[in-house]
């Protein structure tokens, strides 16, 4: 996935959650370019995910967080 605030990109983009069971939950999430966004609508990725973490997990990677995880408290 290309990083977030390329030239001529607002930044802004739709998270779509498509859910096909709700306990636990397991679907996908779509990341569609945004309304002011220079992308099209054919760079839409999807990422699939089962149970409460995996969707946190695959929050984490469409919001562009570090691969290390959430970050740590202080």
């Amino acid at each position: 996935m290309s990083p977030l605030g390329n030239p001529g990109d607002d930044g802004r983009v739709e998270i779509v959650i498509s859910l096909d069971a709700i306990e636990p939950p397991v679907g996908r999430l779509r990341v569609a370019s945004g309304p002011g966004s220079s992308q099209g609508r054919g760079e839409d990725e999807e990422f699939l995910f089962t149970g409460w973490l995996g969707l946190l997990r695959a929050l984490y990677q469409v919001t562009g967080a570090s691969a290390g995880g959430p970050p740590a408290d202080s």
